[in-house]
């Protein structure tokens, strides 16, 4: 069992705060996808700046937790660990921020008849960082709880792979240039890459779980 002090809780709650801002980013993510579908100039230009504030301030508790944890919080071997996963899981905040400048920047037409399609493959991405996101914090809780969410997110993830894998055929099958089939794809892959990072967190986990049952 972990020995929490002072120190400790201090990095949990700040852990959890990350967490938090990590999965706003990908609300905020989730709501320019929804302005893009409506087609509302002002609500894309606000989403996506929502978007690159909350993965800011993701990345800035980030180095506020790691800046703690250097401080002398947890058993050597565990600080590793949580350093290495809380790294992870600002992969997370900096691929949505990705998926967004790749939309925004590249100035990208998402094709009507693939736009629901798109957004249920990141819908799907979102689910499977909020089981591994449930994992993460059952980590001092319930170990349990925190395995039942582990193979959840590896699920989500299997299944997200399976619908990327579709939607990138179905790409390929449409009346499209080249050029619009090979960015739509970068776009796909990008936003699919959000649930294979997810299981990355969901990996790190399994280990933190390992290690307390011995």
């Amino acid at each position: 069992m972990f020995f929490l002090g002072k120190k400790e809780l201090a990095i949990i709650e700040l852990f959890k705060e990350h967490l938090f801002l990590v999965d706003h980013t990908l609300e905020a993510l989730y709501k320019l996808f929804n302005a893009i579908r409506e087609g509302d100039q002002n609500t894309i230009d606000a989403a996506n700046d929502e978007v690159h504030d909350n993965e800011t301030r993701a990345d800035h508790k980030r180095r506020e937790l790691e800046t703690e944890m250097y401080r002398g919080a947890f058993l050597p071997n565990f600080r590793g660990d949580l350093l290495g996963l809380v790294e992870t899981f600002d992969k997370v905040a900096d691929t949505a921020e990705k998926v967004a400048d790749q939309i925004i920047l590249q100035k990208m037409e998402l094709p009507e008849l693939l736009i629901e399609e798109i957004i249920a493959l990141f819908r799907k991405t979102w689910e499977t960082f909020r089981a591994v996101r449930r994992a993460a914090e059952m980590m001092f809780e319930d170990l349990e709880q925190a395995t039942e969410h582990v193979k959840e997110t590896e699920r989500l993830e299997h299944s997200a792979d399976d619908d990327e894998r579709a939607l990138i055929r179905k790409v390929f099958n449409m009346d499209l240039s080249l050029a619009e089939k090979q960015q739509l794809r970068e776009l796909i892959l990008t936003i699919g890459s959000l649930a294979d990072i997810s299981e990355d967190c969901s990996d790190r986990i399994e280990i933190v779980i390992l290690k307390r049952r011995v």
